[in-house]
C-alpha cells in the first residue's frame, strides 16, 4: 500500500499485489443485490501519475490537476467493485484507493481492458 502512496509524491509508478478487499453491497446496486459482506482479492494494482499532456486530455485547469490525476491498471477476482475500491463507497468498501492515499478519490473514466477466464471449463470425469 505504501508503494501506491508513493506515486502522489514522487511521480514513479506505484504498484501494490495481493490486497484483501471487504465489501458491503454498493449502494448503487444495494436495490438488486442482496447486502451481504464480500471479501474480494485485489491481484494487482499498476498505478502512474498522468503527464501534463495527459492532463490537458481532460481538462485545461493544469495548474490544480497536473498532481492529482492518476492511471491505474487494477486486476482482481470476478466480482470485485472497482469504482467502489476507488472511492470506498462511503467506508463500505475497505481499503480503499481513498484510504491508502489518504484523499477523497473519484474515477474520472473506467474502461475494462480485458478479461481472463477458462472458457469453456474442462468437462467432468466420469458419468454425468
Amino acid at each position: 500500500m505504501r508503494q501506491l502512496k508513493a506515486v502522489v509524491s514522487t511521480q514513479s509508478t506505484g504498484n501494490v499485489r495481493d490486497l484483501v478487499l471487504e465489501q458491503d453491497t454498493p449502494l448503487r446496486v444495494l436495490h438488486r443485490r442482496s447486502p451481504m459482506l464480500r471479501k474480494r482479492r485485489v491481484i494487482s494494482v499498476n498505478a502512474r501519475m498522468l503527464t501534463v499532456e495527459e492532463v490537458t486530455m481532460v481538462t485545461k485547469d493544469v495548474e490544480t490537476f497536473s498532481h492529482r490525476l492518476l492511471v491505474a491498471e487494477v486486476v482482481s477476482e470476478s466480482g470485485t467493485y472497482i469504482k467502489e475500491f476507488v472511492h470506498g463507497d462511503w467506508g463500505r468498501t475497505t481499503p480503499s484507493v481513498g484510504t491508502i492515499l489518504g484523499t477523497p478519490c473519484d474515477i474520472l473514466s473506467l474502461d475494462v481492458v480485458g478479461l481472463k477466464m477458462d472458457w469453456p471449463p474442462a468437462a467432468a470425469s466420469g458419468p454425468v
